[in-house]
């Protein structure tokens, strides 16, 4: 994903997120930056905030998102 992903697009991949939970395997969600945007850092934070508000109850946050290079990764896990 990138920081200014639209609505639907996100939804389409809480779509698939939710998908994999459902299977019981492990997600790793990344937010990639490029060139300027690296200075909208809590954009992608923000995304990700979403991500996690509209799964809900079916995964925990495994690892807390953290910036890697020019990418935030965040990892969900099923419950």
């Amino acid at each position: 994903m990138r920081p200014k992903t639209g609505d639907h697009d996100l939804q389409v991949k809480i779509g698939h997120i939710k998908r994999f939970l459902e299977k019981k395997d492990k997600v790793k969600v990344t937010v990639m930056f490029r060139g300027r945007e690296i200075t909208l850092a809590q954009l992608g934070r923000d995304v990700l905030d979403r991500i996690v508000e509209s799964i809900g109850d079916m995964a925990v946050v495994e690892q807390t998102p953290k910036m890697e290079g020019r990418t935030m990764v965040m990892v969900l896990s099923p419950k």
